[in-house]
């Protein structure tokens, strides 16, 4: 670069060796050296006469030539990149960019190639979802693809009923079946006692579900993933139980998702301090919460031609696991 650039300031490059090809040559493939990923050049031609810029595009395609590494020429603005400059680059091996904001984008494209996001699910045409699994076969079918769901069973209640929670452990959760809004039906009863289990079912119910209640959670979450036909299934991760409407916090994610999207979706959501362990709580297992969604995607991607929707609200977050308490699927 000669005795007038500071070889120290890795910035100070400047224009004295301008049409000394050679020496422009060997300035650029220097700057390709290292891991350098792609080197970008940032030239301007004149709309006019680009004789004097000839320089730039031999020692680009010369650094290129010598070095084998990934090179680009980039113009600020799209009209300063002309079409047969652009062509030359490109026959050379050498990638034209025209307009620099572009250039970033589309850098930064093929860099997430270099780590490629499993394709989105397409979708086998518009099955419409007539039929809702209520909650608990929708656990069922949900735990047989790894998610975690509570020790219970439905029972008749009758006298029979101690029996089949004998081997339960207490507080439980007493549901009624085949309802999707149970709270508002009063059919729920939670911290029931081993002694008020029978009556409580009879209020609620001739049939129900009794589950040992979760009594270490951290935090509550929602897991959901719909059917959309313009962009496949799409998965939305966020604050769950009481809190989904209030909130309002959530992501969405198409799927198949990888383990890292599932944190790094999470880490966006307003409710992450919660699950962090905020102000000295317990942190929650981020790891369980990940294995949850991705039972639920398994799920889905098993039964693609037919789900239309899964929910689980809430999952509950403990220092240990995360258990999916309420559940509902809708299918073809």
């Amino acid at each position: 670069l000669g005795p007038n650039v500071t070889l120290s300031n890795p910035l100070d490059y400047h224009t004295y060796i301008w049409r000394d090809e050679a020496a422009m040559s060997a300035a650029w493939a220097a700057m390709t050296e290292g891991d350098v990923t792609m080197t970008l050049s940032l030239v301007d031609y004149p709309t006019t006469d680009k004789s004097d810029w000839s320089c730039a595009t031999n020692a680009a395609l010369s650094a290129h030539e010598s070095t084998k590494a990934r090179f680009g020429v980039v113009s600020t603005l799209p009209e300063l990149m002309p079409e047969d400059e652009a062509a030359t680059f490109m026959s050379g091996g050498i990638v034209p960019f025209s307009g620099l904001e572009d250039a970033l984008k589309a850098v930064e494209a093929a860099a997430c190639i270099s780590n490629p996001h499993p394709d989105p699910v397409r979708l086998p045409g518009d099955n419409t979802a007539t039929q809702t699994v209520f909650e608990a076969k929708a656990k069922r079918a949900l735990a047989d693809f790894g998610l975690t769901i509570p020790n219970g069973t439905t029972t008749s209640v009758d006298s029979a009923l101690l029996d089949d929670i004998n081997a339960l452990t207490g507080p439980f959760v007493i549901k009624g079946l085949n309802k999707s809004h149970k709270s508002e039906h009063n059919a729920v009863a939670l911290g029931v006692t081993h002694d008020q289990v029978l009556a409580t079912a009879k209020r609620i119910g001739k049939q129900v579900l009794v589950e040992e209640m979760v009594t270490d959670g951290i935090a509550e979450l929602l897991i959901g993933v719909i059917r959309d036909p313009a962009h496949g299934f799409v998965l939305t991760l966020g604050a769950g139980g009481v809190l989904t409407e209030l909130m309002d916090d959530n992501i969405s994610l198409l799927l198949p998702v990888r383990p890292t999207d599932v944190i790094e979706g999470l880490e966006k959501l307003r409710c992450y301090n919660l699950l962090d362990g905020y102000r000295g709580q317990p942190k929650v297992n981020l790891a369980a919460i990940t294995d949850a969604v991705l039972s639920v995607q398994a799920y889905v991607l098993a039964n693609a031609d037919t789900v239309g929707e899964v929910e689980i609200n809430p999952l509950i977050c403990t220092a240990e696991r995360a258990v999916a308490v309420d559940a509902l699927i809708r299918k073809a």
